[in-house]
């Protein structure tokens, strides 16, 4: 559904398809889960939420992404299928929709731009396979943890940014509020971590590594 790192030149060249500009505003749905994609969707600026929601009252929540040239959509529109999340604004965001045709020809034309797309779709995948078996498999105390360490180490510089609150944080975490407090008060117990009004922050990168790596020890 999402990507950040997409070559230039197919962002330049959508461009040329972009006709008209559109506009949300915050707290609007810019997709709806399970929606047919009929256009690829090209974000020019503005801050977006991504959620899946089971329909019991459960939903996971990805993360924050800011903005820039940003395109949504690019695997239903190579797949046919429709939208696997529900994207939210979380600020005004300002849009152009590409007809499919368009996306699909450069593609087609320009074989080193499709193998790009397809890679970094690929790594992306990859990357949010691993975080989703870790947080299937492994304690919510690792999960944090880990994202905690990764965000201080800046060593994934695609990780979406987490959110301002703990009910949302929860939810990016697949847990309850409730549980979400819990695990991360033990995390402050143990000096591994702190709160501050930015988010979570390691106390000791060494520590914080060391309790991580200590969870394939077991």
């Amino acid at each position: 559904m999402f990507q950040y790192h997409f070559s230039t030149t197919l962002v330049e060249q959508l461009l040329s398809f972009a006709g008209n500009s559109f506009q949300h505003r915050k707290k609007e749905i810019l997709i709806h889960q399970d929606e047919p994609l009929s256009k690829l969707i090209l974000v020019r600026s503005g801050t977006v939420s991504f959620s899946y929601d089971v329909g019991n009252g459960r939903r996971l929540l990805l993360g924050q992404l800011d903005c820039n040239n940003t395109l949504i959509g690019e695997i239903e529109a190579l797949n046919n299928q429709p939208c696997i999340y529900t994207v939210s604004c979380l600020s005004d965001v300002q849009y152009n929709l590409i007809e499919l045709k368009h996306w699909r020809q450069l593609l087609l034309e320009q074989p080193e731009l499709s193998l790009y797309t397809a890679q970094t779709i690929a790594a992306k995948f990859t990357e949010n396979q691993k975080i989703n078996l870790d947080k299937l498999l492994l304690p919510l105390s690792y999960n944090i943890a880990k994202d905690c360490l990764l965000r201080a180490e800046n060593s994934h510089p695609t990780l979406l940014r987490a959110y301002s609150t703990v009910s949302a944080e929860a939810e990016r975490f697949a847990t309850t509020e409730r549980a979400y407090r819990r695990v991360v008060s033990e995390l402050v117990e143990k000096g591994l971590i702190e709160r501050t009004s930015s988010g979570l922050k390691p106390i000791n990168l060494a520590l914080l590594s060391d309790f991580v790596d200590s969870f394939s020890q077991i």
